[in-house]
């Protein structure tokens, strides 16, 4: 049972407008163009109020590629009696001061007073440096509170030109070939996700055995609910396990086995229960072995989602997780 929570954040759209090699959710400009809608954002205010949490931070995908949206986020929060913790954004949407200012003004108005502005090379792939730094000058014009989500980058993107979007293969020419790798391990990524895909080439592999014996408890993740995520279509996602969901209605009580067969068995006997109710399904071990025990746990997901029609059971996804790119 998810009885409490605490520090929460809200995906209120999974697209985005650049496809990083870390992203945890697999966003990018793709993924489904929807939006956090009203009824079901003070659904989700409302249940995680009684549960506990009274304040959240905004995310995605990138919030500004619906701008209308989400100052009605925003309203809403504020109608709600809910607090804003910070909004993130790759600022990919700058344009010029003068309408960057006018965004400000808009979002201060509606009680937004910091944003976490995204500067590392995973993002400046995508989006220009200058983009980044206007955002900042804007900020900072206006009084605007912001802080830089990876500063420590800086100086290496401040190098380049800042007009450009610049690939790690073009930085990898600059500060060695293994500067993908050495971002990560410094970036501290959770490896989920894109950055699985990533990443998986750099790290060693192991048979499932050898992963079952290393991890023979209950996935504690599960427990936690520091830095959860409601996501706009109304589910709350575990803290870095994604791909896992749970519908906002269940949460605060028992949840329904028929429909959380997976994350019940992962909370209850960790990887070493959900492997053999996979084998006895059909799945195979690939050849390459897993790096992880989370590895191991999306393949398997991946397996039950691809080969169960109509699941009836809805702790998997959403489905464009599994499927996108």
């Amino acid at each position: 049972m998810i009885g409490s929570l605490h520090s929460g954040g809200l995906i209120t759209n999974y697209q985005c407008s650049a496809s990083c090699r870390h992203c945890l959710y697999r966003s990018g400009p793709s993924r489904d163009k929807s939006y956090m809608g009203e009824e079901t954002l003070r659904n989700l205010l409302r249940k995680g109020a009684g549960l506990g949490c009274l304040s959240y931070h905004i995310g995605g995908g990138e919030p500004f590629l619906n701008r209308r949206g989400l100052y009605r986020v925003l309203e809403i929060m504020a109608e709600e009696g809910i607090g804003l913790d910070y909004l993130e954004t790759n600022a990919s949407w700058y344009g010029d001061r003068e309408s960057a200012v006018a965004v400000l003004d808009e979002l201060a108005s509606r009680g937004c007073g910091t944003l976490m502005i995204s500067v590392c090379p995973f993002h400046n792939e995508f989006i220009p440096l200058s983009k980044m730094e206007g955002v900042i000058e804007a900020c900072q014009s206006r009084g605007m509170g912001y802080f830089v989500w990876q500063e420590q980058y800086y100086r290496h993107l401040a190098a380049l030109d800042r007009e450009i979007p610049h690939s790690f293969e073009e930085m990898s020419d600059i500060w060695g070939s293994d500067y993908l790798l050495r971002t990560g391990k410094r970036f501290g990524l959770t490896m989920n996700g894109r950055a699985l895909e990533t990443f998986r080439a750099y790290l060693p592999h192991r048979r499932a055995e050898e992963i079952l014996r290393e991890n023979p408890d209950p996935c504690v993740e599960l427990e936690g609910t520091d830095h959860f995520h409601f996501d706009l279509y109304g589910n709350y996602i575990p803290p870095g396990c994604t791909g896992l969901q749970v519908y906002w209605q269940d949460l605060g009580g028992e949840l329904p086995r028929e429909a959380y067969p997976h994350y019940l068995m992962l909370r209850e006997e960790g990887i070493g229960g959900l492997y053999p109710y996979a084998l006895a399904r059909g799945y195979e071990n690939p050849e390459r072995g897993y790096v992880s025990k989370c590895d191991l746990c999306e393949s398997i997901r991946r397996f039950l989602l691809e080969t169960t029609p109509a699941p009836p059971f809805r702790d998997l996804g959403p489905l464009e997780y599994y499927t996108g790119t």
